[in-house]
């Protein structure tokens, strides 16, 4: 036995469900030889659907604007910038920073190469001993990565159940003494498409004095500001923060521009005091490489182009969303969302019953994520469909169709389609 055997059998009873569907599902490890919009050929020449996309505005297939200002600023500052952050940097990082706060309304923008980086960098560089980090149980699981991080230093590490602002004032009043409190939530959540309460966490950071960390890897590029009866989304795509429009010193705004935009990077809103110190002790700005000058075209490129398409992009993807919610709703599945974001994970419920539908689903021609335990809570596990404005109502209308499919399956077998609810009652 081999070292790396030895690590993996020591390690497999904790990843037995992941590395099952990983194995068996066909949704994972899919090698893609072409795409065109989101009708895709894997490397076997199966032509597939996708439904696993998260550029919800299709700006990743808009080459002709997008690739030439990409080429144009590689053509300017080189393939790649080979050195940290810290050291030294191209003038497209100061353009695009205030490019962006003035896109959002914030002093100013600190990029980062991903949101990953983002938040392993500023959480630790913020939080020292003696601090509370009070997480939402519902965050991504990368939030969950900078927090361990910061306890590992000293840091109080605590959790509540998504939305639960009860839960979360016993917390702050139970930790009131900290010198310095940080809550820490999704903008849109990656599972449902669910939206952070800002209207009930704002209130509830700056009774307490904490500072309120949300992560909008998906809202941002997509849900902006005065949402209303024909713009459910809200306007120009400036972020979970302006959709409710309520704006707050206590918040520290964190974005991805890769689901929105296209564009390989991310930005946290900051002051200039901030920015300062973020640069010198956000482990990423020293240690890794920034996005490359080709992204960074591409995402200068995208915020030009995004006022002029946005809105009519947003209105299709959510005439598709509503067509995909009411049909799968219509034929009895639980759909595990509230808001109509263009995530729709489909309960499934265990590992096996997850494994057998998303392969089946493969096999005729969707691709999608499967979402077991650990990425799920046990008893959650998920098919999650994400809908863009590249898809259309016929592929739409195939994915309903093999629901139909799945949902004869489960019933002839005796599984529910609901948590809790009897097969034969559908």
């Amino acid at each position: 036995m081999t070292i790396q055997q030895a690590f993996l059998q020591h390690s497999a009873s904790e990843r037995d469900p992941l590395l099952l569907v990983l194995r068996q599902s066909q949704q994972y490890d899919v090698r893609i030889a072409r795409a065109e919009g989101r009708e895709l050929t894997d490397i076997h020449g199966k032509k597939l659907y996708d439904f696993a996309s998260c550029n919800y505005l299709g700006f990743d297939c808009e080459q002709e604007e997008l690739l030439a200002r990409g080429v144009q600023a590689a053509r300017e500052f080189g393939m790649h910038t080979s050195r940290a952050r810290l050291m030294g940097y191209h003038a497209l990082f100061t353009h695009l920073e205030k490019k962006l706060a003035n896109f959002i309304g914030a002093e100013d923008t600190l990029m980062f190469p991903n949101t990953t980086l983002t938040s392993i960098g500023i959480i630790p560089a913020l939080v020292q001993k003696g601090d509370v980090i009070l997480l939402d149980k519902a965050a991504h699981a990368t939030l969950y990565q900078a927090a361990q991080m910061a306890r590992d230093k000293g840091a109080i590490l605590k959790s509540f159940p998504q939305g639960d602002m009860e839960a979360l004032g016993i917390l702050l009043e139970t930790h009131r003494h900290c010198p310095r409190k940080m809550v820490c939530v999704d903008g849109v959540y990656s599972m449902t498409g669910d939206y952070a309460d800002l209207a009930g966490l704002i209130p509830l950071v700056e009774e307490y004095n904490a500072m309120l960390y949300i992560d909008d890897g998906h809202g941002f590029g997509f849900v902006g500001e005065q949402p209303d009866a024909r713009h459910p989304y809200g306007k120009r795509g400036n972020g979970i923060i302006n959709y409710y429009g309520a704006p707050s010193g206590n918040t520290l705004y964190v974005a991805g521009t890769a689901k929105g935009l296209a564009a390989s990077a991310a930005f946290a809103a900051v002051t200039p005091e901030m920015k300062e110190y973020l640069m010198a002790y956000a482990k990423p700005l020293d240690y890794t490489h920034p996005s490359t000058p080709f992204c960074l075209g591409v995402l200068d490129a995208a915020l030009d182009l995004l006022p002029k398409v946005g809105e009519v992009r947003r209105i299709e993807v959510y005439s598709l969303t509503c067509s995909l919610v009411e049909g799968l709703r219509g034929l009895g599945f639980h759909v595990m969302t509230q808001t109509l974001f263009p995530i729709i994970s489909v309960w499934a419920g265990n590992t096996q019953t997850l494994i057998d539908a998303s392969r089946y689903l493969y096999q005729h021609g969707i691709f999608l994520t499967a979402c077991p335990y650990p990425t799920m809570p046990k008893g959650k596990e998920a098919l999650r469909i994400t809908l863009t404005s590249l898809n259309t109502q016929q592929q739409v209308d195939h994915l309903l169709t093999l629901f139909g499919e799945i949902k004869t399956q489960w019933l002839r077998a005796g599984v529910a389609l609901t948590p809790g609810g009897d097969a034969y009652d559908q």
